[in-house]
């Protein structure tokens, strides 16, 4: 609490006499705290008070007959209620072996400065905010306005009434060459690829897409249908811009939605995107370089054990960059039969083998265009089939299975995989030049045992899912947690998933202590208690806290890690083993 120290209060004992007490009120302001020989406060010594009592006691009685003993002892002033505020003539302050004591009025008026203290600064910090938010506007008012977009507006049959001058930059064609011209002759033309104007003419709908005109810039264009009065369609505008100043724009975005949640986690630190939540400073780093190349259409390589989130971060990179709107297509190298993978990938046309559909098939990486392709288990793609991906990453191109005539996709790609790569290079099991075509910007997810801080907070978050899924109300005791969170999940987060569910659905109690994990969790890699009769609970308690603390101090070192892993003080870390009489040096 934000108020004026005041000084500590003068204690006298029990068996101070009337005469000490005038004495001393003559030299002394009250009030005073009169305590017994072993600290217990008896009341307070206040000289108005003691002055009434005395003329109606008179001098005969025990001190205390002269007490007001309507007080209450707080650690904190914060800590009163209204109820005490109204209920006691005193406060005294009991911390850092000092008293004060304060008559109830002096506690209002502070606690009346606080608030009014209080809504001081949140009118600043609001103001401040304000004043922050005022700049952005500006700012991008100042974006918008100095940017070269192309505004393109039609009738509702196509016809183009108006293009603004910023088509000559980027179309290299004046408005002239639009005006009076309908959307469709446009498009035969070849002026004109992909239209969102024809699209948004036919749905009546907003709609947004790629555009390559002939000069070869590609711009990104928005349509937005205009209605009348009687609601039909009366106008179609269009805005394109170069795609390079869009995804500039969103890295921003995307930069300022970051920041902002990590403002708002700023004690733990915790950042959440797309279901990828975490502590790890190790894993904040690989979402930031994620962050950082989303926008940039280079190839990306993601390295990680088995169940670490490759496929989740792989989505995260798709959904930072330009190509969100569009497909994000997943292939699991590993899944699909040798025999089917080619034309699982690049489709094939009719009659391209027996059994083939008669009007051919679409393959995934034709279903991918204008998005992005993630290659997972990129180490199981048989050796005859890695050429042709060589191909498809070097020249964006591919023919389908029995096809004679190459296609061409716009598609970003991105790999993944659990192996050894360059060791498989040596073995001959995988091609170099493909694995450094695909190399391009590696990205390593740490391993759960690697960020012990993530486990707590996914242990929660897969509770709470579970718990939704199944209809429980499941919770998980602080013991349970730390051996959670103890162990080192070869699966990672998936074998932490799936332990959580386990968990939700066996439980037997809506509390589930040390006895309800399952078997092969509470014993592995937990050096717990060993019960060989009945002990009482609390001792039981006690060692188990023992031994996990010998665990964490082993991984940890020092105390301020132990407590970011355990999530408690590190006043309670080094309290507790002090108890427990163990040993550490901070200086680690």
């Amino acid at each position: 609490m934000a108020t004026e120290v005041k000084k500590e209060s003068l204690i006298v004992f029990s068996d101070i006499s009337i005469l000490d007490v005038k004495s001393l009120l003559k030299i002394n302001s009250s009030p005073f705290i009169v305590m017994k020989n072993h600290l217990e406060i008896l009341g307070i010594l206040e000289e108005g008070f003691f002055l009434k009592r005395l003329d109606s006691e008179g001098e005969n009685q025990e001190i205390t007959a002269y007490l007001n003993t309507s007080f209450v002892v707080v650690e904190n002033l914060d800590r009163l209620s209204e109820e005490d505020l109204s209920t006691y003539d005193f406060v005294i302050q009991h911390n850092d072996n000092q008293y004060r004591c304060y008559p109830i009025y002096e506690v209002r008026e502070m606690l009346h400065k606080k608030k009014i203290k209080s809504l001081i600064n949140l009118n600043e910090s609001l103001h401040g905010e304000l004043e922050v938010t005022r700049r952005k506007v500006k700012e991008l008012t100042q974006i918008l306005h100095s940017s070269y977009d192309e505004i393109f507006v039609t009738d509702a049959n196509g016809d183009t009434l108006f293009v603004s001058e910023a088509c000559k930059k980027l179309t290299g064609l004046p408005p002239e060459a639009f005006i009076n011209k309908n959307i469709k002759e446009l498009v035969e033309k070849g002026l004109i690829v992909n239209s969102v104007t024809l699209q948004t003419m036919k749905t009546k709908a907003i709609h947004s897409a790629e555009q390559t005109y002939p000069h070869g810039l590609t711009v990104f264009s928005t349509a937005k249908p205009i209605f009348d009065e009687e609601g039909n369609l009366y106008r179609i505008v269009s805005n394109s811009r170069d795609i390079t100043e869009l995804v500039e724009i969103k890295s921003k975005l995307n930069r300022v939605n970051l920041r902002n949640q990590r403002a708002q986690h700023e004690n733990s630190r915790t950042v959440s995107f797309n279901n990828f939540i975490t502590n790890s400073d190790k894993m904040i780093k690989v979402l930031e370089l994620a962050e950082k190349v989303a926008p940039m259409d280079s190839s990306i390589f993601i390295h990680g054990e088995t169940g670490v989130g490759k496929g989740v971060l792989a989505r995260v990179i798709h959904d930072l960059s330009s190509r969100k709107d569009k497909k994000f297509i997943q292939v699991n190298c590993g899944a699909i039969p040798s025999a089917l993978i080619e034309s699982e990938l690049f489709g094939y046309e009719s009659g391209a083998f027996t059994g083939a559909n008669k009007h051919g098939k679409q393959g995934l990486v034709e279903s991918a265009d204008g998005g992005t392709l993630f290659l997972d288990e990129i180490g199981e793609m048989p050796l005859d089939i890695q050429v042709k991906i060589l191909h498809l990453v070097q020249e964006r191109t591919f023919m389908k299975v029995g096809g004679t005539k190459e296609k061409k996709v716009n598609i970003r790609i991105i790999s993944a995989t659990n192996k050894d790569l360059k060791q498989m290079i040596k073995n001959n099991q995988f091609r170099e030049d493909l694995y450094y075509r695909l190399h391009v910007v590696p990205m390593e997810i740490p391993q759960l045992r690697e960020r012990k801080e993530d486990i707590l907070l996914l242990t929660d978050y897969f509770l709470k899912k579970f718990n939704e899924k199944y209809g429980q109300s499941i919770t998980i005791d602080d013991h349970s947690k730390l051996i959670l969170q103890l162990q080192d999940y070869p699966g990672n987060v998936r074998e932490l998933e799936n332990v959580i569910e386990q968990i939700v659905v066996t439980a037997r109690k809506p509390i589930v202590t040390i006895e309800d994990l399952p078997s092969d969790l509470t014993y592995k890699d937990t050096a717990l208690v060993n019960l060989t009769g009945i002990i009482p609970l609390k001792k039981a308690l006690e060692e188990t806290e023992k031994q996990l603390l010998s665990q964490a101090l082993s991984t940890y070192k020092s105390t301020r890690k132990m407590a970011k892993a355990l999530e408690v003080s590190q006043t309670t870390i080094m309290r507790k083993l002090g108890k427990y009489h163990f040993s550490y040096d901070d200086d680690k």
